[in-house]
């Protein structure tokens, strides 16, 4: 039987590697995204010199834009994870797992 002490430092180390992984997504995040605001006006100016389509060049920096408002959104479930954040509905649907696995037994 394991003692609780090591089941502790266990829980302990497993938090600390969560959080380095979200740190080390945060930091991922930070250069990606400066990067991509970085060279957005050279890829832009790269389709306008090819003559490309005004609605393909519009689609581009759209994407270009939109990257960093989705992967934000997916941090934000990160860190809430991380920081085992529970929204009402996530506490909801857990809550109710429990009850019908519960009732299998």
């Amino acid at each position: 039987m394991k003692k609780p002490v090591d089941l502790k430092i266990k829980n302990a180390r497993n938090r600390v590697e969560a959080l380095k992984v979200f740190y080390n997504h945060i930091i991922l995040y930070c250069i990606v995204n400066i990067v991509l605001f970085l060279v957005r006006g050279e890829v832009l100016q790269f389709f306008q010199d090819q003559n490309g389509n005004k609605n393909f060049i519009d689609w581009v920096d759209w994407n270009i834009l939109v990257v960093p408002i989705f992967w934000g959104i997916g941090l934000l479930f990160h860190a809430a994870k991380v920081y085992r954040y529970k929204l009402k509905f996530i506490k909801n649907w857990e809550e109710k797992q429990l009850k019908k696995y519960l009732k299998e037994e």
